[in-house]
C-alpha cells in the first residue's frame, strides 16, 4: 500500500432527493451504521394444541439511523452546514407542487455509500437537530443530524436477491 493510499479520503456517503435529483454529499462518514432487519412471525392459536404454530407474515424494512454531522469556522463551510439542514428538511415535507395523494408525501432519497450501501429509503421518523457550536456572529460552526431511514421497495426482494447484493440495492428490480 502507498502513502497516498493509505492517506486518500474515503469515498463518502450521498443522500440522493429522487424528486428532484439533488445529491448532497456528506461532510464526513458516520463512525458507524446499526442496520434493523427480520422476520415477522404471527403466533397461531389453535384450541386444544399445547404450542403456538407461527407462520411468516413477511420481513421488516430495513432501518438505520445516519448520524451526520459537519463543521466549519468559514463563511463557506457556514453556509454549507445551513444547506446541509435545509436539504434534510427538506426530505421531511411533500412538495409544493404534489397534485395527487401519492405525490403529496415526502420525497424518497437513494442512500449510497460507496462499495457498502445503496437504498432507496424514506425518512422514518422525526430528524434529531443537534446545533452545537456558534461563531460570533450567530452562525453555526457544528452541526450534528440523526437520521432515521427506512428502506422502500416497490419490488419483491427474496434471500437470493439479499445473498447476491446485500446491502448494495436501490429501488430497481434486483438481477436474476
Amino acid at each position: 500500500m502507498t502513502i497516498a493510499r493509505s492517506t486518500a479520503t474515503p469515498a463518502r456517503l450521498h443522500l440522493v432527493d429522487l424528486r428532484t435529483g439533488e445529491d448532497l454529499e456528506v461532510q464526513f462518514n458516520p463512525e458507524q451504521l446499526e442496520l434493523v432487519v427480520g422476520p415477522v412471525w404471527k403466533r397461531l392459536e389453535v384450541p386444544g394444541l399445547p404450542h403456538q404454530p407461527q407462520q411468516y407474515v413477511g420481513t421488516t424494512n430495513a432501518a438505520f439511523t445516519l448520524d451526520l454531522y459537519c463543521m466549519g469556522h468559514t463563511t463557506q463551510f457556514r453556509q454549507s452546514i445551513e444547506d446541509f439542514e435545509r436539504f434534510l428538511l427538506s426530505l421531511c415535507y411533500p412538495s409544493e407542487g404534489a397534485d395527487s395523494v401519492a405525490n403529496g408525501a415526502p420525497p424518497r432519497v437513494l442512500v449510497v455509500w460507496p462499495r457498502f450501501l445503496s437504498m432507496t429509503c424514506i425518512v422514518g421518523g422525526p430528524v434529531n437537530f443537534r446545533h452545537q457550536r456558534w461563531a460570533l456572529d450567530g452562525g453555526v460552526t457544528r452541526y450534528m443530524a440523526s437520521v432515521p431511514l427506512e428502506e422502500i421497495r416497490d419490488v419483491r426482494l427474496t434471500s437470493e436477491d439479499v445473498r447476491r447484493v446485500g446491502l448494495r440495492r436501490s429501488g430497481n428490480a434486483p438481477q436474476g
